[in-house]
């Protein structure tokens, strides 16, 4: 009977420990019910744990632990040797459609505490009930070539620009309409953006040399407007402010007043 129960101990544990990448978590985008994120790009890690957001160099998943990695030189000994810093997190448990990740050393600890963080695979956040009546977005100019925009929506598609500096070939106030595909595009990541979170959002960090993003959302059947600020956005609206950054160059505009 002891050595039964070992047998199915080791099972268990063997199962644990190879489920992690089985579920392969650097293929799927993961957001807490706060908006943290955890997401791979480019073989680097994106992370928001507690309002403290960042990027690391290097991510490696190992059996039941995710580490992630700070790889760089120091000027102690003239940039020759190359150093690693290493952030472990226990991965306690994934599926699917969840995660449970705790920091398990001091590194990781100073990064995110020592709390247990449940993460959403972000591919499931879709509201079916979120309409809006009008949109206004807004973008700044950076130190290199963002477009300063200023968009306006309309639910049955009609579209305004108002164009400023990094905007060419448009410079100035221009209208259109959204083709039906591209509304429901729109439509879509609205409804996947998670924006009744964001009525009591606050960015954390203060990003250097990023342009500044606007949002002003009027929802049907509601008398509360949505603002959203930020110069660093969380995942769930970056999919969103990618489709405006670029709607303007895929709508056929006309100058204001010239009809």
């Amino acid at each position: 009977m002891v050595k039964r129960g070992l047998s199915l101990l080791i099972f268990l544990l063997v199962t644990h420990v190879s489920f992690a990448q089985k579920v392969q978590l650097d293929a799927e985008r993961w957001i807490t019910k706060d908006l943290g994120h955890l997401y791979f790009a480019d073989k680097k890690v994106y992370y928001n744990f507690v309002g403290n957001a960042g990027v690391k160099d290097h991510y490696a998943i190992v059996n039941d632990t995710l580490i992630l990695s700070d790889i760089f030189r120091s000027s102690a000994d003239n940039f020759k040797k190359q150093r690693r810093d290493d952030f472990k997190f226990l991965i306690r448990h994934a599926d699917y459609n969840r995660m449970y990740l705790k920091a398990v050393e001091p590194n990781a600890i100073k990064l995110a505490g020592t709390i247990t963080y449940e993460f959403f695979n972000f591919k499931n956040s879709y509201d079916k009930n979120i309409k809006f009546s009008k949109l206004y977005f807004l973008s700044s100019t950076c130190f290199g070539d963002c477009p300063q925009l200023g968009i306006e929506i309309w639910p049955n598609g009609d579209y305004h620009l108002k164009a400023g500096e990094h905007a060419a070939p448009y410079k100035g106030d221009y209208t259109g309409k959204l083709s039906q595909s591209q509304l429901d595009t729109l439509n879509y990541w609205l409804k996947h953006s998670e924006l009744k979170k964001m009525n009591d959002w606050q960015q954390g960090n203060q990003v250097v040399d990023a342009p500044n993003y606007y949002f002003a959302i009027d929802f049907v059947d509601s008398k509360k407007k949505l603002s959203i600020n930020t110069n660093e956005p969380p995942l769930n609206i970056i999919d969103l402010i990618n489709f405006m950054l670029s709607s303007y160059k895929n709508v056929k505009l006309t100058p204001a007043g010239s009809n």
